[in-house]
């Protein structure tokens, strides 16, 4: 199995920061360049990592401690404390196995799972999928990063999200409420999700709306294919990049379900479905008109057309639609994939 190519890029990441920018724009790189060599691209990650590097900005100084088993609940959501997360996890990935690491502390951090537009969750998720393909140095210091990026990032939403309703997936998702009409349209995802808090009892109704006895992964490929419908529908609205992670964050959480325990992963369903809700009450605006429609495009043709667009989000939603779809048959992953390389293309 080819590991130096993705080893290689996490190296250069892993002296990067989690975020970077005056916005605070999470760093995609390693999530993209596992993606990448999941999809058998290992040719293209080297030159797509020279060039997304020279926007990142450099890792923040080690810190002098660990957090320890009394500090770090009040450290959860605080950035600055990245380091000291980091610490922790970097010690705790050396003295004991990955598995029991990502068992014990992604339960933990699922209630947070919407913040920093779920890009916590998902770098996780591509860190673990790494790992458990070849165990590396380069590979468990990103399950760390991933972890401390998700718990310096961690964020609540109203409510513990039972999955005890009555209502499907796409009624659930068609019964979300909106964010007040005079609610400002605010640059950051993270900043628009957190105009749920002003609706919140309405929002916790809607969430806990949601039925489900069936299998984890069908839940997760049918809100990806939810989201990949609200993507179609939206696009053109200024959902794009909203909406694109109610599709990639639910099949970051299939990479995660192997690594929890039983008990843990209707917890972890729950939590990935509140935070997909909140990015369609923040961005699904349009829930009524017919998504546009057109031949699905190949695989090979849809990675080809993402790597020509340079862009972190089409690359890691073109593995992730490509992914779900094995399963489900659903065009609109597809086509969603195919419209974000278009739209984002550099």
């Amino acid at each position: 199995m080819e590991t130096q190519a993705l080893d290689d890029a996490l190296t250069v990441f892993a002296g990067t920061a989690p975020q970077y920018g005056s916005l605070g724009l999470a760093n995609h790189g390693p999530m993209v360049a596992e993606a990448l060599a999941h999809l058998g691209r290992d040719d293209a990650i080297a030159g797509w990592v020279e060039r997304y590097r020279r926007r990142l900005d450099e890792a923040p100084a080690p810190a002098s401690r660990p957090l320890t088993e009394e500090d770090w609940p009040a450290a959860l959501g605080q950035a600055e404390r990245f380091p000291h997360w980091l610490a922790l996890f970097e010690r705790e990935v050396a003295d004991r196995p990955p598995a029991a690491v990502v068992g014990e502390w992604a339960p933990r951090l699922l209630p947070g799972s919407v913040g920093a537009a779920t890009h916590g969750l998902i770098r996780t998720g591509h860190a673990v999928r790494a790992l458990a393909a070849a165990d590396t140095a380069p590979r468990r210091l990103e399950v760390a990063s991933g972890l401390a990026f998700w718990a310096s990032s961690y964020r609540e939403l109203p409510g513990p999200p039972l999955l005890i309703g009555r209502e499907g997936v796409p009624e659930a998702l068609a019964d979300l409420p909106y964010l007040p009409e005079e609610a400002p349209r605010q640059v950051l995802i993270s900043d628009m999700v957190a105009g749920v808090d002003a609706i919140a009892d309405e929002f916790e109704q809607a969430v806990a709306s949601l039925g489900w006895t069936g299998g984890a992964v069908a839940l997760l490929d049918q809100l990806a294919a939810g989201g990949a419908r609200a993507y179609l529908r939206n696009a053109d609205g200024g959902g794009t990049i909203g909406l694109l992670h109610a599709i990639t964050a639910p099949l970051a959480a299939e990479l995660l379900l192997p690594w929890l325990a039983g008990e843990d992963r209707d917890a972890a369903l729950g939590y990935v479905w509140q935070a997909v809700a909140a990015l369609h009450v923040a961005y699904d605006i349009d829930r009524h008109s017919p998504e546009p429609g057109s031949d699905v495009p190949s695989a090979d043709s849809l990675v080809d057309q993402a790597l020509a667009s340079g862009d972190e989000h089409a690359i890691k939603l073109t593995e992730a639609a490509l992914r779900s779809f094995g399963r489900s048959g659903e065009p609109a992953l597809l086509l969603a994939a195919a419209d974000a390389s278009t739209r984002l293309s550099g």
